[in-house]
């Protein structure tokens, strides 16, 4: 278990890394810099006016006229200040200060709520929030869709959920979510353009466009398990025990085919955080969502890096949580590991 853990810890931190550095070099890629863009026009920061001195005095500042290679191990391990005091880095937990929020904490920007609220009004809590409510509308409806079609794989119910499940899985959210828009807020007023968010009802429609391509794609991943394991020889000989179809499902069927369900649910679930980025900016929703598109436009570097670890970590966690479930609830896993199979 130990040697387990430590090359999960290992291979975890290669892929942070490696990570933190493509998304490093893909930002600084792009022309100009947090103060002017591409055209040498300044970016207007709210109240503040920036020009060539300031410019250089703020570049100075946060570090940005270093060498690239300095500035990414100034990141990621630390340095010293003009003081000469060493400062620790993202290995620390300290993801840096944002430009565009004057020289405000990344984890301030992310996972403080504003005076007088809870840790659930942040723009982290508000974003897990959402992405929550809406796995639970992908896995209420996609699963016993799933269930549904494959009981009649070959009936017209199948086909025509087989048929709206590929056509939901074709069209992106952002259609959707401008769909619901239009005709939700502007055909019937049924909704607002701009929500109050601490309405719950608010938030049923911004979850169903998130949870719409997941569960589209859960439904068929179900489906395809359960036809799979009810083709296979355990569950004939369980009928023709005389077993009732819904005894057969859920002793023999369901639990097999709950390792790949499984498997689906943590990349599906890391699907839905990159949803909200999109999400998030169609309906003026307050979380990391919409941080982090401001941020790529605004070329706030550490907020990027900062968000970008937090879903490589969030992912890699996620995977590690998964095989250590389908392993517990698949015996065959645990054996063809003990023998020592990749």
């Amino acid at each position: 278990m130990l040697q387990f853990l430590l090359k999960k810890f290992l291979r975890l931190i290669t892929v942070l890394v490696g990570v933190t550095l493509i998304v490093f070099l893909l930002m600084h890629a792009i022309p100009g810099n947090p103060w002017s863009n591409y055209s040498t026009s300044q970016r207007m920061l709210p109240g503040l006016n920036i020009d060539i001195s300031l410019q250089r005095e703020l570049s100075h500042r946060f570090g940005l006229d270093l060498p690239l290679w300095r500035q990414f191990t100034r990141y990621i391990i630390g340095d010293f200040d003009e003081d000469s005091g060493f400062f620790c880095g993202a290995v620390c937990g300290n993801l840096g200060p944002s430009y565009t929020q004057r020289g405000r904490s990344v984890q301030d920007v992310l996972f403080e709520p504003p005076e007088g609220r809870t840790f659930l009004q942040s723009r982290f809590g508000y974003s897990v929030r959402l992405v929550l409510f809406a796995s639970l509308i992908a896995v209420g409806l996609g699963i016993p869709l799933g269930i549904l079609s494959a009981l009649k794989p070959k009936s017209w119910i199948s086909r025509t959920i087989s048929v709206g499940l590929a056509a939901l899985i074709s069209v992106p959210n952002f259609i959707f979510g401008l769909l619901a828009i239009i005709v939700l807020a502007s055909w019937l007023n049924l909704i607002k353009v701009l929500p109050d968010w601490k309405i719950p009802s608010n938030w049923i429609v911004p979850a169903v466009v998130l949870a719409i391509m997941p569960m589209a794609s859960l439904a068929r991943v179900t489906s395809a398990s359960l036809i799979n394991i009810m083709n296979e020889d355990f569950v004939r000989t369980a009928r023709a025990k005389g077993l009732t179809q819904i005894r057969v499902m859920i002793t023999h069927v369901m639990r097999n085919a709950l390792v790949p369900i499984i498997t689906f649910l943590g990349p599906m679930l890391m699907e839905m955080f990159t949803g909200v980025l999109i999400v998030e900016n169609l309906y003026s929703f307050p979380g990391f969502g919409r941080e982090y598109w401001r941020a790529v436009l605004g070329l706030d570097y550490p907020v990027v890096l900062g968000l970008t670890l937090i879903y490589a970590t969030g992912l890699m966690i996620i995977n590690v949580l998964i095989e250590f479930l389908c392993e517990y609830l698949d015996p065959r896993l645990r054996s063809i590991k003990s023998q020592g199979a990749p």
